[in-house]
């Protein structure tokens, strides 16, 4: 018998119903992303389950059972594929509206294994009940594979929202389980794929528990630590930063007239038109009850421009919709390390431009959009 095979998978199951436990008590940064990875964890809790109820069977090689071993290593297979099918739908919202693309391959792969069962295509025992692997052994892996591909794909379509340090630790991360099979396509005897899945998801839940503390709870976009952080960084380097500050006006008002969940409201519908309008160029932030930033590396004033266009249509979308009226005031300025002493001397240039910026729209809302442009930073 394989006891460190079975050790391994035993530690596993342990790590996952510790984060499991652990992920039902506390939300992990949204309560969508908590039940993928619950579910995640639960199907490779089974798999390892199963996969240690083969190890002891094969050690046992009793005639008898062949008809329980073949079952096991069947449903085995036959959920080989779901792992990183279901942690696709961390990331990509694409697949509901490419059904087909997306389950097809995990429909092969369930019609190939339950099949197995009497073909023998994937694998098959002899006479002696020893596991031998059959013709269409790599089928599931390959399968498992072009799911992990396409999760990989979403994390780095992504990667916007995360650091560098937060993007190179997730490549760490889900690097090991393509180590693992790697290792086990190579040794027959070395069962560590799945251990090394449930070290990632272990890894992962600690990944998402340690981004609440850079996202801000009420606005969902980061916040003033991971802000000033990100403020540092760029302080030390020599690339072009626009920043951009922006207030949401009037929020007193809203928290007196309407109350506070209104005012929550507000905040969230203010973070949320922030984030997609500059999501292409840069990273927003809450640094303040009612204070946003926009931090952008690399962008030119074109780039800043038709962002804020982009936020004032959207403004005026969201006020048509919603009973709460949202308006921002803003200022922009850019950090160039060979002109400017600081980051900060920016930010501060650009909080100057957000003032003077809220000053003009007192008394204007409804103002046109070339308004805006004018007195964004070209103050």
């Amino acid at each position: 018998m394989n006891v460190g095979s079975i050790s391994s998978d035993v530690i596993g199951i342990a790590a996952l119903f510790f984060t499991i436990n652990l992920a039902k008590r506390n939300a992990v940064v949204d309560v969508y992303k908590t039940k993928i990875y619950i579910l995640a964890s639960t199907i490779t809790i089974i798999i390892l389950s199963l996969e240690i109820m083969d190890i002891w069977g094969q050690s046992l090689q009793n005639v008898e059972h062949i008809w329980l071993y073949k079952l096991e290593n069947v449903v085995g297979f036959l959920l080989t594929p779901v792992v990183p099918f279901v942690l696709l739908y961390l990331y990509n919202n694409d697949i509901n509206n490419n059904k087909i693309f997306y389950s097809f391959p995990l429909l092969l792969n369930s019609v190939i294994s339950i099949a197995t069962y009497k073909t023998g295509w994937i694998f098959y025992f002899d006479q002696a009940a020893a596991y031998h692997r059959g013709s269409l052994f790599a089928i599931p892996i390959v399968i498992g594979f072009f799911y992990y591909i396409l999760f990989m794909i979403s994390i780095l379509r992504n990667d916007s929202k995360y650091d560098r340090d937060d993007m190179l630790f997730l490549k760490y991360v889900f690097f090991m389980p393509v180590l693992g099979v790697s290792l086990q396509l190579q040794f027959i005897d070395f069962h560590i794929v799945w251990p090394s899945v449930a070290l990632s998801l272990l890894l992962y839940y600690i990944f998402l528990r340690e981004l609440q503390f850079k996202y801000d709870v009420i606005s969902g976009i980061m916040n003033r630590k991971a802000f000033e952080r990100e403020m540092e960084i760029y302080d030390n380097k020599d690339n072009v930063v626009a920043v951009v500050v922006l207030d949401l006006n009037d929020l007193k008002q809203i928290n007196d007239s309407k109350g506070h969940h209104a005012g929550d409201k507000a905040i969230l519908i203010s973070a949320t038109v922030l984030q997609e309008s500059f999501e292409k160029i840069g990273k927003a932030y809450r640094i303040g009850g009612d204070e946003f930033c926009a931090l952008c590396e690399g962008a030119s004033e074109e780039d800043i421009t038709e962002s804020l266009i982009k936020l004032e249509k959207l403004l005026l979308e969201v006020n048509n919709i919603h009973d709460i009226k949202i308006e921002l005031a803003y200022g922009c300025a850019f950090y160039i390390k060979e002109e400017d002493n600081s980051i900060y001397e920016t930010f501060k240039c650009a909080d100057r431009r957000m003032y003077e910026h809220k000053a003009k729209l007192k008394g204007l809302y409804g103002r046109r959009v070339d308004d805006m442009k004018r007195a964004s930073y070209n103050q």
